[in-house]
């Protein structure tokens, strides 16, 4: 027999988000779900328009947060190499340096609920 990748979605043909998986499967060996699920092969579910449910917001946020570290830190380490920096300069460097703490201890204490301060 040969094994399969399956999603675990709803009897409800008109819910199109998976609600769990990929397994592998045989597709006849015991396998059980819970009422009102079903299983249907990766394959179908896609053909059938299955999504994955979105992402919460605080994996959103977070994703956000390490992008803007990354964008920040050229922009940074490029600083120490100015021969003599504007007051302009050194505003602009000591506010990436707080915004870029601020997303760092957001994402180190997980508080990813918001990116504000960042």
């Amino acid at each position: 027999m040969a094994i399969e990748k399956y999603v675990i979605v709803s009897t409800d043909i008109t819910d199109k988000v998976i609600k769990g998986g990929p397994l592998l499967w045989d597709g006849t060996s015991s396998l059980k779900v819970d009422a009102g699920l079903q299983l249907i092969t990766m394959n179908a579910a896609n053909q059938g328009g299955y999504t994955r449910p979105a992402a919460p917001a605080t994996e959103l946020n977070a994703a956000t947060l390490r992008e803007r570290i990354t964008v920040a830190l050229p922009a940074i380490a490029a600083y120490p190499a100015l021969p003599t920096p504007s007051a302009a300069q050194t505003t602009a460097q000591v506010q990436r340096l707080t915004r870029l703490i601020t997303a760092l201890a957001k994402l180190l204490l997980d508080q990813t609920d918001t990116t504000d301060g960042t």
